[in-house]
């Protein structure tokens, strides 16, 4: 990396996105690769807990006797775990990137933290302001600098490190202290030139404040924060290395630890597998229940991938009653967040559906109509858990029936009357039960056109379904992020689940021959 490498300008060849094709036109989509950006600054992931939640299998009491582990076996445990989650962040979430930690302003981590800080610069001011002024202080400032910046160098800056080795000499400016000969604005100047030639493009603005700072312990204070967002910035940089690495190796990594798993689980009397079991054979059931003939004439034959793809499929219209599969346990918050993202553009779509089936033609065509109430739409309900959408959703039909009001008056429209107004109010005010005939139809659509992606047996690029038009970007979002996510999932897992969903296949065939 030259001094100037920027990390954000590195690959991002995983960007979420699927291509999609409404009509003639094929959807061209770019997302952001930071998390840190409005929105993404802190990617907040909502969840619905159950009302009665369940325990995980690994903590489940065993039927036989449990067996005890030293203190070393449970940390060495315990930090594989977090050396798996790490690795599987890093490998499935192109967006992954570290911040740094600050404590809550109330908390008393964060007075103590505070306390400490400033007792250390008003020390440091208080031997500048003695006559002669003490700068023993600056001398461990320097070092701990000097120490900072080495871990942003990279090995290939031999030079360079030879350089600020020999200008940082600290026992050279300890000789210069000694002798009344030591300059400290030489070295904050030397300093900040070499986090110029460090930081990234993004630090730029920062760095040059740093020269007009003129006190000196401003200017050190200011030096080691700029410094501290430098080494956060090497260490995103060096994640967005090694990713294309993670995602090689991870795989047998997390299959490696999940066997661990698994045997500690046998050993202890428990099935570790029971959870992904019920699941497939949901799966499993669903497709071979030759009495539910409507549902059948849209699934596909009872194949290990059309179960495989069914499961899937059901991780975006899960019931929280059920446990969520030993398999997926770490992608739990993600499945969750793209289980609201789906039933929030069903839900977004039913209501430009409706609205627009009910005003008619006045409408009929204006894409910024379409586009400014999609907008308002996800703002009203934006932050919004499912469960408290009765709330909200009659706000949004009079914000809806606002809009059209707005629309036709300023194009010359007539206005509707009350009664039709009062009709679309209350179709969208519906909406917020999972029932809505619109809202299932919306839904059922989406997830047919998922269960069509990945599926893999699509030879043209797949149509938005209808409906979905104003939402397409959005959609495509979601597609590729899941897409990604379960490719991953069947790359580390596809062995288990073979075995199993063959299990299931051949009991079936058992019961199904004659006896």
């Amino acid at each position: 990396m030259s001094g100037k490498d920027n990390p954000d300008s590195l690959d991002n060849s995983l960007n979420g996105e699927f291509p999609l094709q409404d009509k003639d036109d094929e959807l061209n989509m770019s997302t952001s690769s930071s998390i840190s950006d409005s929105e993404e600054k802190e990617k907040k992931v909502r969840t619905e807990s159950p009302s009665s939640p369940r325990i995980p299998p690994a903590f489940m009491v065993a039927a036989s006797p449990p067996k005890f582990l030293s203190f070393e076996q449970l940390m060495e445990a315990a930090n594989g775990v977090k050396n798996m989650a790490l690795a599987h962040e890093i490998a499935v979430n192109t967006d992954f990137k570290l911040e740094s930690f600050q404590p809550p302003d109330d908390s008393i981590e964060k007075k103590v933290k505070d306390t400490v800080r400033r007792a250390f610069w008003d020390a440091f001011q208080a031997k500048l302001d003695e006559d002669p002024p003490d700068f023993s202080h600056a001398l461990v400032l320097i070092e701990e600098v000097k120490e900072n910046i080495m871990m942003l160098l990279l090995p290939q800056h031999v030079r360079f490190r030879a350089q600020i080795t020999e200008v940082l000499d600290i026992d050279l400016i300890r000789q210069k202290l000694e002798n009344d000969a030591f300059d400290i604005y030489y070295y904050s100047n030397y300093i900040i030139g070499v986090m110029e030639k460090l930081c990234a493009p993004v630090r730029d603005e920062q760095v040059a404040k740093l020269k007009t700072i003129k006190e000196i312990v401003p200017l050190f204070k200011a030096i080691f924060e700029v410094l501290d967002l430098m080494k956060m910035d090497m260490a995103n940089f060096t994640i967005q290395q090694i990713r294309p690495y993670c995602q090689q190796q991870s795989v047998e990594y997390e299959r490696k630890k999940f066997l661990d798993f698994l045997k500690s689980q046998q050993e202890a009397g428990i099935d570790g597998l029971e959870f992904t079991k019920a699941w497939l054979k949901r799966s499993h059931d669903k497709i071979t229940d030759v009495n539910a003939v409507e549902e059948a004439m849209a699934l596909p034959l009872a194949t290990p991938a059309a179960i495989m793809n069914e499961a899937y499929i059901e991780l975006l219209n899960w019931d929280d009653k059920n446990v969520i599969p030993e398999t997926l346990v770490m992608d739990h918050a993600r499945l969750l967040e793209q289980r609201e993202a789906a039933h929030r553009l069903a839900l977004i779509s039913s209501v430009l559906m409706v609205t627009y089936g009910s005003v008619g033609a006045s409408i009929s065509g204006v894409q910024s109509l379409k586009d400014k109430m999609k907008s308002e739409i996800c703002t009203l309900l934006e932050g919004i858990p499912e469960s408290d959408l009765s709330n909200v959703m009659s706000n949004v039909g009079e914000h809806v029936n606002k809009l059209v009001n707005e629309f036709l008056s300023s194009h010359g429209f007539q206005a509707r009357d009350e009664t039709q107004q009062k009709l679309l109010v209350g179709q969208i005010t519906e909406m917020q039960s999972k029932d809505n005939r619109v809202y299932k139809l919306l839904l059922k659509r989406l997830l047919d056109f998922l269960r069509q992606i990945i599926s893999s047996q699509h030879k043209e690029p797949l149509k938005v379904p209808p409906g979905f038009s104003a939402v397409e970007s959005e959609l495509s979002q979601l597609c590729g992020k899941f897409l990604r996510l379960i490719s991953y999932n069947r790359s580390v897992f596809g062995s288990f689940y073979t075995d199993i969903i063959n299990t299931l296949l051949k009991k079936h065939m058992a019961d199904l021959s004659p006896r």
